[in-house]
């Protein structure tokens, strides 16, 4: 049977940051990465909008919030240094109505005390002059929000670690992991066969099925509450002329308990503009990324308050996907679950579940969280 010093299952963003992290130190028989798919990112790496948050959503002293403000500095640091494609163009949280006004502050001040810098309150008109085509009466200006090439970032990760020698297996699913009595056992099917490989840590990065990945190694998923919810984001592409009239990011004031952060305007790096991700909790798992014409409409009144050059048939379907969300429809705000499982009778399985926004941006601080928790 194959050894390894550490397994990390899942290639998304969150798991390459963890494989590139950890193998800059790592020695003996090394890291693997399995990875059900044919690449890298498959899923919510790649179906996202694709923004380096600011991180001033979350409550204090949440792994998210704190992740979130110091995986941005570091993938701003990241970029420059490997020349991965960004831009730090700013966002704006929209008021269209005062009744929006005492959310916009609490947003700003939940920033603040998370540490977010370059938050600041500006009025009707300094919103006109720095976007002229947007419709508010006030707005929170982020100026550290940015956009990356979140394709780029992965692709570094993963050379990263290739270099320092982790070995990436594609078509690779952990079908079963069993506790030895130093380590695991994990059964991996590929393409031809399936075949047993002993690791002393498991990472578990698997996304959307992380949950599923802890259930298989024997935690109960319903006493830790880890089950996951899946939540569809749908996008709608506008078209390329009116892209034009927009500099920034442009968000709505998120209504209290939806399960984003409503409707908004995100620029990509080709000078593109979308609309989304709206937010719908799935009734199943299947994996549906197909977009539904009919919600167009929808679409379109959630952006006209605030961007009124759209008309509806400047909209036409683009991409889908699906966070794997902690908390339940109209639940209560969860956090990230990074958790080393000793005192679950589990020593060297470390769970990351629930890993959706901002785990794009947090990436690198997530990284460096898990090579803590094997210190």
């Amino acid at each position: 049977m194959e050894e390894f010093d550490i397994v990390i299952i899942g290639a998304g963003v969150v798991g390459l940051a963890v494989a590139s992290e950890l193998s800059q130190s790592a020695v003996n028989k090394g890291i693997l990465v399995l990875e059900r798919a044919h690449s890298f990112g498959q899923e919510t790496s790649s179906r996202n909008s694709e923004v380096i948050h600011g991180g001033m959503y979350y409550p204090a002293d949440t792994l998210k919030a704190r992740l979130c403000v110091k995986g941005r500095r570091l993938l701003y640091e990241i970029c420059e240094k490997q020349n991965i494609p960004y831009k730090k163009i700013g966002k704006l949280i929209v008021a269209t109505e005062k009744e929006e006004l005492p959310a916009l502050d609490k947003i700003r001040m939940q920033g603040e005390l998370n540490g977010v810098e370059g938050l600041r309150m500006i009025t009707g008109a300094e919103l006109k002059k720095m976007e002229p085509n947007l419709n508010g009466i006030s707005a929170l200006f982020s100026e550290e929000t940015g956009i990356i090439d979140s394709h780029r970032l992965m692709e570094y990760f993963l050379q990263s670690c290739q270099d320092k020698g982790v070995m990436v297996a594609y078509n690779s699913e952990a079908v079963g992991i069993n506790k030895m009595d130093s380590g695991y056992k994990i059964t991996v099917k590929n393409i031809n066969e399936t075949l047993g490989i002993k690791s002393a840590v498991v990472i578990n990065s698997a996304g959307l099925d992380s949950d599923t990945v802890a259930k298989s190694a024997g935690i109960d998923l319903k006493e830790n509450k880890y089950e996951l919810h899946y939540c569809k984001g749908q996008y709608f592409r506008v078209s390329s002329g009116r892209a034009k009239l927009l500099n920034r990011l442009a968000y709505p004031v998120p209504e209290p308990k939806s399960g984003g952060l409503g409707v908004h305007a995100t620029l990509d790096l080709g000078g593109g503009l979308r609309l989304g991700p709206d937010d719908k909790y799935l009734n199943s798992r299947v994996k549906d990324y197909s977009v539904n014409e009919t919600n167009k409409h929808d679409f379109y009144l959630s952006a006209i308050k605030f961007m009124p050059f759209i008309d509806e048939q400047d909209l036409c379907a683009d991409t889908a996907g699906i966070r794997p969300k902690l908390e339940e429809e109209a639940g209560e705000f969860r956090d990230f679950v990074i958790k080393e499982e000793s005192d679950k009778g589990f020593p060297g399985f470390i769970n990351l579940i629930g890993i959706e926004s901002p785990g794009l941006t947090a990436s690198p601080a997530i990284a460096e969280y898990v090579k803590g928790l094997l210190r």
